[in-house]
């Protein structure tokens, strides 16, 4: 550089320098009028803003996060439900790099339709050496039954159960939403929480089971918010039988579902580690580290292009990763299937083996630490999360709010807010609502997954499972349902429009044809009328629209085409489009749900 004539040192010396004001300006002369807020920032589903720029927080410091150094839990679901079976994958599973187990029970909150019954547990761990691995329980109402056979395991080996680290995951209200539980009375999860407390076990005692508010649509203040006020009331019931509770504050699980979403993610578990302390000091316990389970989101996983669901669980890893849970659990890309096989479970705990042997990112302690972005956004979720987490307690604590219906109509509007941007593609998926693939082969699973209907107060969710009803219905008929795209003009006036009407019929499983262009209505309405299809959809420019489209209609009824669509809004022709024949306008923000049930119904599907 310096045989340039350049000062390696001081690049940037030739340039005044520029504050947040000078970008201010840049950017308004760039909007040309548009609203600031509107084009640039974005509300939250917990209600606060998304800024476009952020300055570094210079004062912040690194969050405490993994007690124990080194990488984190790696865990792997064991759910087959014939107990030999699930013995060989578990022994497959450690011996690929797993180090942590999660025993699901058929009556376990992350089930998924799998799972057994706690008297199988002694073959389902034919092999394993539970002094070597962190299990943690997933087992509901079972929970007490799973942790005595457990035990008599440990006394059968002559193993010291304080040697074995054992997570009892045990959160009734949660399986009380999720699974349709009796209702927990304070004195009975006392008394069962000191009824496992006594075998003995090293690992955590009290749970807040988040994913029951995640699983059901519920927004991640709502998750952290519950998960607080579930440990409070267990703290609470524990008290109450005679539990220490400075004891079983340092013996506090969390787990917490993590979704695509990276940088919200990675505020999610920051936050609920603030939570957590300000929960210790206002109840004048001594500080003690929360130990967080991640696991990979149930409502992001697609059965539509289950491949996809690679990339979802990755970024969540990372997130849960960066964020700095103590354990990560990936639910296998083909879980929405069925019962995933050895490879799908192999590529679940490569994907951590890659990101932490190869990646490290278990190294740096909080690498999210001084990002102005980050740490607004983890201040923002622990503030609003903290306003639930107080009604909660205004209301009686957790189990009132939960079992007077306060909580679930929260979490139920969450879904019902969730459902309607999904409809909108307000929130893309990819591989479903967007990019959909109809001639995507299904990979193999182990049995497929059981009919679920919807159960407990807060069922759980996919949000894919809304367009997979659609391509259902595309896949179980006789002949594909295919649309023709009339197209108007040359390729260029008319592509755009007829990609983004072909792929949002193909997110209902619909086929379709795209016409050869031209402004001869009456040629395109006999390629229409030859293709057999009962659908037409017009494709085009709007300037094209103005001279063509209204005689495209007419010409398309004439022929005998039943339904006429139009891609794009109808904009000052409207009237007379409908007028000539146009029953829908599809375009950017439309109803894509809405759209494919009538388009089925033009199919006769």
């Amino acid at each position: 550089m310096s045989a340039l004539g350049l000062d390696a040192g001081n690049l940037a010396g030739g340039f005044s320098p520029a504050g947040e004001q000078d970008w201010r300006a840049a950017v308004e002369k760039a909007l040309k009028g548009a609203d600031f807020d509107k084009v640039l920032t974005k509300t939250t589903r917990d209600g606060y803003k998304i800024q476009p720029l952020y300055p570094q927080t210079v004062e912040a410091k690194a969050r405490p996060a993994r007690a124990a150094a080194g990488p984190w839990t790696l865990s792997q679901r064991v759910d087959h439900p014939h107990d030999s079976d699930a013995a060989h994958l578990a022994l497959a599973d450690l011996e690929g790099g797993a180090d942590g187990l999660v025993l699901v029970g058929k009556a376990g909150v992350g089930a998924r339709g799998f799972g057994a019954a706690p008297s199988a547990l002694a073959t389902r761990l034919d092999g394993v050496m539970p002094e070597l691995v962190r299990i943690r329980l997933d087992a509901g109402t079972d929970t007490s039954d799973l942790a005595a056979e457990l035990a008599g395991i440990a006394a059968r080996r002559g193993d010291d159960a304080g040697v074995l680290s054992v997570d009892f995951g045990f959160d009734p209200l949660a399986a009380y939403a999720a699974t349709g539980a009796t209702a927990p009375a304070l004195e009975s999860w006392g008394k069962e929480l000191a009824d496992l407390s006594r075998h003995g076990f090293a690992g955590t005692l009290i749970t807040g089971d988040g994913r029951a508010v995640h699983d059901a649509g519920g927004t991640p203040a709502q998750e952290l918010a519950y998960v607080l006020a579930t440990l409070v009331e267990a703290l609470r019931a524990g008290g109450k039988a005679g539990l220490d509770m400075a004891d079983m504050s340092g013996r506090a699980l969390a787990i917490l579902s993590a979704d695509a979403d990276i940088f919200p993610g990675i505020a999610k578990l920051r936050a609920m580690r603030l939570l957590w302390a300000r929960v210790l000091d206002a109840s004048s316990l001594p500080e003690a580290p929360l130990r967080i389970e991640a696991e990979t989101a149930w409502r992001m996983m697609s059965r539509a292009d289950p491949y996809v669901n690679l990339l979802r669980v990755t970024a969540a890893v990372s997130a849960a990763g960066l964020g700095g849970a103590d354990g990560v659990t990936v639910l296998p890309h083909t879980l929405a299937l069925g019962l995933p096989d050895g490879f799908a479970r192999r590529v679940a705990r490569n994907i951590q083996n890659v990101l932490t042997g190869e990646s490290n990112l278990y190294r740096v302690a909080d690498p999210a630490g001084g990002s102005g972005y980050i740490e607004a956004v983890t201040q923002e979720m622990a503030e609003a999360a903290w306003k639930l987490f107080q009604r909660i307690e205004a209301e009686g604590g957790a189990i009132a709010a939960m079992t007077s219906d306060s909580f679930p109509k929260q979490v139920a509007e969450a879904r019902a807010a969730l459902e309607k941007d999904i409809a909108r593609r307000k929130v893309p998926l990819t591989g479903v609502s967007e990019f959909p693939n109809i001639a995507e082969k299904t990979p193999a699973v182990l049995m497929p997954a059981p009919e679920a209907g919807e159960t407990g107060l807060m069922p759980a969710m996919r949000v894919a499972a809304l367009f997979e009803a659609f391509r259902d219905r595309a896949d179980a008929a006789k002949d594909r349902p295919t649309a023709f795209l009339a197209a108007i003009g040359n390729v260029p006036d008319f592509n755009a429009r007829a990609m983004f009407a072909a792929n949002a019929l193909a997110a209902g499983g619909i086929a379709a044809k795209t016409g050869d262009g031209g402004t001869d209505a009456a040629e395109i309405a006999s390629a229409a009328l030859q293709s057999g299809s009962k659908l037409a959809v017009i494709c085009s420019s709007d300037a094209l629209y103005a001279d063509h489209a209204v005689a495209l209609v007419t010409a398309l009824k004439s022929a005998g085409v039943s339904e006429v669509w139009l891609a794009g809004r109808g904009g000052e022709q409207e009237a007379a489009l409908k007028g000539a024949g146009v029953t829908r306008f599809i375009y950017a923000g439309c109803d894509i749900l809405e759209m494919l049930d009538a388009a089925h119904a033009a199919f006769g599907g």
